[in-house]
């Protein structure tokens, strides 16, 4: 399930440069209190990990200006939630309707409308990242993380790998089709650095091409692709064509 949620400010909305954080508050804080709770503290877990299954995109509206660590957009912004899981995206969309005010961070915003997308999905599918991807190792004996990029086949790899963790979670078995992941146009310009919560993640937007059943690419959809999700990363939509941005 895809919400396109349109928003509205009394006057500028204020973020700090990397929102990441203040954004997944406003979806944990605008769903059933049970639920919520579970999804931040529990989640659902396949083997030893923990997995949220939700994602969203980064914030889109037209950005009026910058200062210091501070961006500030004009006052009209939409934003993304997905969901493989009926149950959290109705519940967001439930509490949503209820509420005359809404907060991001300090920032008052007004519901305008939510909007359920229905995506054409086909077994081959090309896709842009409405949150950039992020993917990565922590070797072992070490604490820092190991990030990849588009350039690398382990980039890839890890996005499949990941995927399939998520198929196997939602559908109780294991996936046994075809699964291609591929660049169409990525750029060092799609290279973004965010912090969350004091730690730097490297992410990466571009284009994308997805193959495999439809119930694998309706899945990347709406549980985003690579690590991260529910922190506002690997959100992508279906498009036509991967000419300008």
């Amino acid at each position: 399930m895809i919400l396109k949620i349109k928003l509205t400010g009394e006057g500028l909305i204020k973020l700090p440069k990397s929102y990441n954080h203040l954004l997944q508050a406003f979806f944990y804080k605008n769903m059933d209190p049970v639920l919520s709770k579970f999804l931040h503290e529990i989640g659902f877990v396949y083997n030893r990990r923990r997995f949220k299954l939700f994602t969203f995109s980064k914030i889109i509206g037209k950005l009026a200006s910058r200062q210091g660590n501070l961006v500030f957009f004009e006052p009209q912004i939409t934003v993304y939630f997905a969901s493989p899981l009926m149950d959290i995206a109705s519940s967001a969309v439930n509490v949503f309707l209820k509420r005359e005010n809404l907060f991001l961070g300090e920032n008052r915003l007004r519901l305008e409308s939510v909007e359920l997308i229905k995506p054409t999905v086909q077994e081959d599918v090309n896709v842009r990242c409405l949150s950039p991807i992020t993917v990565y190792r922590t070797p072992e004996g070490e604490t820092k993380k190991q990030f990849f990029s588009p350039w690398q086949e382990e980039f890839y790899e890890l996005i499949k790998n990941n995927l399939i963790k998520k198929y196997q979670l939602i559908y109780g078995k294991s996936y046994k089709e075809e699964l291609e992941l591929k660049p169409l146009r990525i750029s060092q310009r799609y290279k973004k650095k965010i912090v969350y919560k004091g730690s730097l993640i490297e992410a990466w937007e571009g284009y994308y091409n997805i193959r495999g059943s439809t119930q694998i690419v309706k899945l990347a959809l709406e549980a985003g692709l690579g690590a991260k999700n529910p922190q506002g990363f690997g959100m992508v939509e279906v498009v036509d064509s991967v000419e300008g941005d």
